[in-house]
């Protein structure tokens, strides 16, 4: 009687590390994918695969982006011992340029490993380049016209047309005839802005449509002083 009782006073002793050792094990073969280099507007896919290494379901508590320009879903919320899940990540890059990383966290409910972070990284290319990118005019006289010129380079790959051209400004006006533009060529448009009197500063853009799907419109920024005759 006395060995039958000290029999189950070890199992009780032993049973929560028993219920304990069961438990989800997050794995990962890769968090961090270099998608090198896209065009403005491009949007870049890439699947992270996750894996439970553990002996118990694993449960994605939730999914979080770094910011609005990267969407995910994962394929399954609860992976069994040994199952194996994935994160289908969407990069639009259609308002940054240059060097770009951004990150994707998966939540979940391993206790060694509640969480872990991918990341997506490359390189935007505007695929039309604006020179200057801001138009910054200074020493306008009213009721008299100045001229400011902006280049426009295609970066890309395949002809891209400039259609139409139109101004925000009822002071600035822009001129540019459906332009065909192959790799590598450029354009020069010419703007031209002629200031009311009582007016200090102007503000506006200069809108470029084209048939391009990555940039189906180029916003060119302009500012400009008038001078006050003493």
């Amino acid at each position: 009687m006395k060995r039958a009782c000290c029999l189950l006073a070890g199992l009780f002793l032993f049973a929560p590390s028993l219920l304990w050792a069961a438990a989800p094990r997050l794995t990962v073969s890769e968090t961090d994918y270099n998608f090198g280099q896209v065009f403005q507007g491009e949007k870049v896919e890439h699947s992270f695969r996750f894996r439970n290494g553990g002996d118990a379901p694993l449960l994605v508590e939730r999914v979080q982006s770094s910011c609005g320009c990267t969407a995910a879903l994962v394929s399954a919320t609860t992976i069994p011992p040994g199952g194996e899940g994935e994160i289908r990540t969407t990069f639009d890059s259609g308002r940054f340029s240059g060097a770009v990383q951004k990150s994707v966290t998966l939540y979940v409910n391993d206790p060694q490993r509640r969480r872990v972070e991918f990341r997506l990284r490359g390189t935007v290319r505007p695929e039309l380049l604006l020179q200057p990118a801001l138009l910054e005019v200074e020493g306008l006289q009213a009721g008299e016209t100045k001229e400011a010129r902006v280049t426009v380079t295609n970066q890309g790959t395949r002809e891209i047309t400039l259609t139409t051209v139109q101004s925000t400004l009822a002071e600035m006006q822009v001129d540019l005839a459906p332009t065909a533009l192959a790799p590598g060529r450029s354009v020069e448009i010419v703007v031209r802005l002629k200031p009311k009197a009582g007016k200090g500063r102007l503000g506006g853009y200069v809108l470029i449509k084209t048939d391009s799907e990555n940039v189906p419109e180029l916003r060119l920024p302009v500012s400009a002083s008038v001078a006050t005759k003493p």
